[in-house]
């Protein structure tokens, strides 16, 4: 195993920012066995391990990561039948998408609106990723996990995962980096209906023509949705939205109607609202702008890009600085980043 183990790794091709430092030591496992051998090699070195997915919603500073960059490949896939539902468990190594893909055309119902995510099955629990009226929490039976620390494989089921908005108990510090997930179970509905709730889904459906769509058709219309409001990361290197959507309490949204009157925010629990991050930055007048080599999209504000894929990591961190410094100037919100920061 240690004979696949790379030295001086340029990150940079490993995520889909297209920015990132080199890893001194980077490894592509695909089993426990191998898991457990690049494990035991990383600690006679007394080296960090950082666990890679897919590479987005990430930024790896320039300097790269001192330790050992750790990706597990297995994408196999077993479907178990119920009554009504089905079992499905997919290797971490599996690409999101691919996963959605598959389930629709088997025509099982439950992740159809996180169609065209990027990233890898393993880190969408870490992310609790949704988008288009659903999230992964909704369907997630369990996942699999290795203890990177004290080398045991570890059951967690939904509530041990402690999912909230874009997070869940292992973006808690003092779980972060510390499991590498190996695969997830979900269960989804037989022939289910698709639920469309999140209203832009509904007026493309509607623009199209569509009444009542088939797993199939909400799943083309998200991937329409998302071509014409997002970029591509394939063709203008991103992590996906930059920042998480604020949580405002009802004093707080009042207080903000007074002097911006059409803030589109949306009830998320009782006493709580959301607001659109993707609105705030366009308002604070980032929405196409330039720093260095970085900038925002022309297309959704939410997303900073590398146009030109000469940017810098520290330059993109500081647009980031810049862009949540004007929007609590202006409304007096704290944008927090939805990307993970590395090696900073």
């Amino acid at each position: 195993m240690k004979s696949n183990i790379k030295n001086n790794v340029l990150l940079s091709k490993h995520t889909t920012f297209k920015v990132g430092g080199k890893a001194k030591y980077y490894v592509e496992v695909k089993n426990k066995s191998e898991l457990r051998q690049v494990v035991k090699f990383s600690k006679s070195k007394k080296i960090p391990i950082f666990v890679l997915g897919g590479g987005s919603d990430i930024l790896i500073s320039d300097k790269g990561f001192p330790g050992l960059v750790l990706k597990y490949t297995d994408a196999s896939l077993e479907l178990s039948d119920g009554k009504n539902k089905v079992s499905v468990t997919a290797g971490a190594g599996m690409m999101w998408d691919d996963l959605v893909s598959i389930c629709v055309q088997k025509g099982l119902q439950g992740i159809e609106c996180l169609s065209g995510i990027p990233g890898s099955v393993g880190a969408a629990p870490i992310q609790n990723i949704g988008a288009y009226g659903q999230e992964l929490k909704n369907t997630l039976v369990e996942l699999i996990a290795f203890n990177i620390l004290n080398n045991t494989f570890v059951n967690f089921d939904k509530k041990q995962c402690k999912f909230s908005y874009r997070s869940s108990v292992f973006k808690d510090p003092s779980h972060w980096q510390k499991y590498l997930i190996l695969n997830v179970t979900l269960k989804l509905k037989k022939d289910g209906k698709p639920v469309i709730s999140y209203e832009s889904l509904a007026n493309y459906l509607k623009s199209q023509k569509i009444k009542n769509p088939t797993l199939s058709e909400v799943r083309e219309s998200v991937l329409n949705v998302r071509k014409t409001r997002f970029e591509n990361y394939k063709d203008v290197p991103n992590a996906g939205s930059f920042f998480k959507n604020p949580i405002i309490d009802e004093k707080k949204l009042l207080e903000l109607k007074k002097h911006f009157p059409d803030i589109p925010c949306y009830k998320n629990t009782e006493r709580s609202y959301k607001c659109y991050a993707g609105w705030l930055v366009e308002k604070s007048g980032w929405k196409g702008k330039r720093y260095g080599n970085a900038a925002v999209s022309s297309k959704h504000a939410l997303v900073l890009i590398n146009p030109q894929r000469r940017a810098k990591a520290n330059e993109i961190k500081i647009l980031a600085s810049k862009i949540t410094n004007d929007v609590y100037k202006k409304f007096r919100i704290k944008l927090e980043p939805e990307v993970q920061y590395i090696g900073f």
